[in-house]
């Protein structure tokens, strides 16, 4: 460790009287100590400390050249940290007290026996030993501090800031050297998390109380450029062995990033959940649309298509009596109006499942196609404007888009009691847009919502869900007495615009 000297303890003498040097030497060397030089002056002192370091010095205070031993001593112990002992048979206050600036270990006044000078080498040797220690440790505590991963405040019993570690400088925007001295709620400014209300006294908030206790809480923290960061610490009494308040340390780390991540999550643990709930909903009821739509088809094929090819299987069965006579020709008449007939039903039967004009022509006929068909039979009066740019779009687009139409006009029809509807289909900024708008009489959006979720009605949920499947997005605005608006939106990266 840094401060242990191994080996002889080298000193070395700065004494301009010869004799008095040399017995000084003789009586180290006696001692078991390792005389590295002796020599007269400032000059050659500092010269030879430069090129063989001792390990203590014994310096004469008037000594040759034209610095004496006093500005020796600092000049040296400016660059190095070498234990110096003053040798002077000069003990006048003027001498001590310019000697005292340079913080010397002791002091051998002339003539001294060799005893008292061994004894007080072996004092400042270990005296010096212990301070690097210190010094050693002060380093280690300091880096660990300066470094931690918590910022750390120190101050006094009076709350003036004594340290202050590069983590809490950046917390709070001060520099360690701007709030040396100043008291700690000038820079510790807080707020209450969840009111904002200011906290009078900050300190105080990582207390429970005024007792000792290490009781973890958080607060919103202003740093000096006005910045709000929330952050969570503690603090406790530094005492002394009397058990005597010597100051305080706070120790608080900045949240304000884990925060915000962990909202983010809640907020996706919520989506997510909720898109669960939206999956059962729709799972259940597309079982049930199913089995409904399979209750018309049934019906459609027994109540219609049944009804004309038994029909038709009776008028057969007449002709066949009537063949030879005139009266089969008015049968069999009647059997191809029949045939007709059952051929409309299953154009419509099948119109109604899928438009087959919507795989044939694409989208803009299709939507065309429908908007007027479903118009003249409500008595609505509706246009669709489209952009003369879009032609065909992926399959998946089209029938999302067709769709959404599909759903919007039936709850137009059904509920708004509009009297118009405009369509329009077109490209903004290379997203394609899908908005529909009515002059009716409006709903309760969250309302339908909720009906939606209790699977009450599929019409809002079923639209979203399409939608958001392929990567699209929908919003629906709508007040009462108001009308409504249904504006879905692609991305350009879901249509595969070129």
């Amino acid at each position: 460790m840094e401060g242990e000297i191994k080996g002889p303890v080298t000193i070395l003498i700065v004494e301009d009287e010869k004799i008095v040097a040399m017995d000084i030497a003789g009586g180290l060397k006696s001692a078991g100590y390792q005389v590295s030089g002796i020599v007269s002056s400032g000059k050659e002192a500092i010269d030879l400390v430069e090129k063989n370091p001792p390990d203590l010095i014994l310096m004469d205070i008037r000594i040759k050249g034209d610095i004496d031993g006093i500005q020796t001593a600092e000049i040296i112990q400016s660059q190095h940290d070498i234990p110096i002992v003053y040798l002077t048979a000069f003990a006048d206050e003027n001498t001590l007290s310019r000697a005292r600036i340079t913080a010397p270990y002791g002091y051998i006044i002339k003539p001294f026996d060799k005893k008292t000078a061994h004894t007080m080498i072996e004092i400042v040797l270990y005296k010096n030993s212990m301070e690097k220690k210190i010094k050693e440790n002060e380093r280690w505590l300091s880096k660990i501090l300066q470094y931690s991963g918590d910022a750390m405040i120190a101050t006094d019993a009076h709350g003036e800031i004594k340290l202050m570690n590069k983590v809490a400088e950046i917390a709070t925007g001060w520099k360690s050297e701007e709030v040396t001295g100043r008291d700690i709620n000038e820079i510790l400014k807080l707020s209450e998390e969840n009111t904002k209300e200011q906290i009078n006294d900050p300190i105080k908030i990582f207390f429970n109380d005024d007792h000792i206790q290490d009781k973890t809480k958080t607060a919103i923290l202003i740093d000096k450029y006005t910045k709000e960061k929330l952050i969570t610490g503690t603090a406790s009494w530094i005492k002394d062995d009397k058990n005597i308040t010597t100051g305080i340390v706070v120790v608080f780390r900045d949240i304000t990033k884990q925060r915000c991540v962990e909202k983010e999550r809640e907020r996706l643990f919520k989506k997510v959940s909720l898109a669960q709930e939206r999956l059962k909903v729709v799972s259940k009821r597309l079982m049930e649309v199913q089995e409904s739509e399979r209750r018309h088809i049934a019906r459609e094929l027994h109540d219609e298509i049944g009804q004309i090819l038994t029909a038709i299987k009776i008028n057969i069965q007449t002709a066949f009596k009537l063949i030879g006579t005139e009266k089969i020709e008015t049968h069999l008449n009647e059997g191809v109006e029949l045939i007709e007939e059952a051929l409309f039903q299953v154009r419509k039967l099948s119109i109604d499942l899928r438009p087959s004009m919507l795989d044939d022509l694409g989208l803009v006929p299709a939507l065309r196609w429908y908007v007027d068909r479903q118009s003249v039979r409500a008595g609505i009066s509706a246009k669709v404007v489209v952009d003369d740019t879009i032609t065909r779009l992926p399959s998946e687009i089209e029938i999302t888009c067709f769709r959404v139409a599909q759903e919007a006009l039936t709850n137009i029809i059904k509920h708004s009691k509009a009297t118009h509807v405009n369509i329009t289909l077109y490209y903004e900024d290379g997203d394609l847009h899908l908005k529909i708008v009515d002059d009716g009489v409006g709903f309760n959006f969250f309302a339908a919502v909720q009906r939606s979720l209790k699977g009450e009605s599929m019409g809002i949920l079923g639209m979203q869900e399409r939608v958001e499947l392929i990567g699209g997005k929908i919003k629906i605005n709508s007040k009462a007495g108001n009308g409504s608006t249904v504006h879905t939106i692609f991305p350009g990266d879901v249509i595969n615009l070129k």
